[in-house]
């Protein structure tokens, strides 16, 4: 299989400048010309989905902002591939919850969209450890129906954040396998899972992780209906770097921080080496709070104790061609001896998806947090291989176009740590030496949802 690996570098992740947290020199103690000094009111941190709609909408209350993007683009998980022919697909974010708020930042920035409509409807199960057909699993939208009436009454998860009482229900921190047993929502796994494969191992996390996922408004949607940018989910992010121009440093990576109760002074160093001040009175973090990413951050023990409970998976989005599939088909990855729903267990490619263009089909891998891009590929190889031996698909000589890293993924702690208060002392971060947070840590990753929870962030930075 020949391949080209693209987009290896997770969107939006500030790299490391030091192995250590040891602090370097004192800011104040650097001398910086007055050309590469940035003032503003607010430094954003990561031009994905949350960092660009936030960077919008702050510039449109009349504050200042500067974006520091490490990628050559906005929109973080957000992709699509361009054909030359003028055929586009996404292979990231397929589209948004249709509702006002998504209505209006399209119309803000100028963008077309349409309703999203599905690719294909044909749908074949295959068992990708086997390469062979099975029988689909069973499921209905009357399933899907069943699960919301039995989670509406979590009403404090609808904004997709996880602000959770004291105590916590348990049912929220037990397996989400004891909560469909409980509540014979077996029908509803397949739904279930399409919005929440991310997760891994569906059944085995703590159900509020699922519920957050798939909660009533992803349900909703269903009926409601989603929508996406006409020519494709990056022309939502062009148009935004055309309204925020030099207002974004891409390439550029946050080496040095200091944050008092007063304001914030960060060191940024561009891909050529260059290095500015940024003097703000706000910081505004969307990248995941993964230690490693954050370590630049001048981190305090409080926030350090955090951080390192994050556990991460490892999340890959392939584009192929030439892998043998039939056009307008989409394979289902489906396990049957895994009990309920057929599910697949980590580490796994969820499905071979027709993305609208003939001889292309995308597929998202999902594994533990140490799964490489070079795994990765090998299983998505290895899957083909048993379809082609099998004798399942006509596999010949299928190409790896590109692989997106969309890692860190689906940050979840132990279920000691929710009972715990863990998002209590999360959420409290906010504010903390002039910091504010938003992304898919603190609220669940449906861009809709994000920018809804984005906008309540801003409004306590400057109330």
């Amino acid at each position: 299989m020949a391949s080209r690996i693209s987009s290896l570098r997770s969107p939006t992740v500030v790299l490391l400048a030091a192995a250590t947290l040891a602090k370097a020199a004192q800011i104040s103690n650097l001398s910086f010309a007055p050309e590469d000094t940035i003032t503003r009111d607010v430094c954003i941190i990561g031009g994905g989905s949350t960092g660009t709609y936030a960077a919008i909408r702050l510039k449109d209350q009349g504050k200042s902002v500067v974006v520091v993007e490490n990628s050559d683009y906005l929109g973080g998980h957000t992709e699509t591939y361009y054909l030359g022919n003028g055929q586009h697909f996404d292979y990231g974010v397929e589209g948004v919850i249709n509702d006002e708020l998504s209505r209006n930042y399209f119309t803000r920035l100028g963008v077309d969209w349409r309703t999203l409509l599905p690719d294909t409807l044909i749908t074949e199960n295959v068992n990708f450890q086997t390469g062979m057909r099975v029988p689909p699993p069973n499921g209905t939208l009357t399933g899907a129906l069943l699960y919301r009436s039995v989670i509406e009454k979590y009403d404090y998860l609808r904004d997709g954040t996880l602000n959770l009482p004291d105590p916590v229900p348990e049912e929220l921190w037990r397996p989400f396998g004891e909560f469909v047993s409980k509540h014979r929502l077996e029908g509803a796994l397949g739904i279930i899972f399409t919005f929440s494969q991310e997760v891994g191992n569906l059944l085995d996390v703590p159900t509020v992780y699922v519920l957050q996922s798939f909660g009533v408004p992803q349900v909703d949607a269903l009926l409601r209906g989603f929508m996406t940018p006409r020519n494709g989910g990056m022309d939502l992010y062009r148009k935004a770097a055309e309204v925020l121009g030099q207002d974004v440093l891409f390439n550029s990576t946050v080496s040095q921080t200091e944050r008092s109760l007063s304001s914030v002074q960060a060191v940024v160093q561009g891909a050529n080496g260059t290095s500015k001040l940024i003097q703000a009175q706000k910081l505004l973090i969307t990248i995941p709070p993964k230690v490693d990413h954050v370590q630049p951050f001048d981190l305090d023990d409080t926030e350090l104790e955090i951080f390192q409970k994050w556990k991460w998976n490892s999340y890959f989005v392939a584009v192929l061609n030439n892998t043998g599939i039939p056009d307008a088909v989409t394979v289902i990855n489906t396990h049957p001896e895994n009990g309920p729903g057929s599910l697949p267990r980590t580490p796994f490619a969820w499905r071979l998806r027709y993305p609208g263009v003939r001889g292309y089909v995308t597929s998202e891998i999902i594994a533990d947090e140490n799964f490489t891009a070079r795994d990765a590929i090998e299983l998505i190889q290895s899957d083909l291989r048993r379809m082609k031996d099998a004798g399942t698909y006509n596999v010949t000589a299928p190409e790896l176009v590109l692989l997106a890293n969309h890692s860190p993924a689906s940050p979840m702690v132990s279920a000691e740590d929710i009972q715990a208060g863990f998002y209590h002392q999360l959420y409290a971060l906010q504010g903390r030496r002039n910091t504010f947070y938003t992304g898919r840590s603190f609220c669940a990753d449906h861009s809709s949802l994000l920018w809804a929870y984005t906008d309540t962030v801003i409004a306590t930075m400057f109330p």
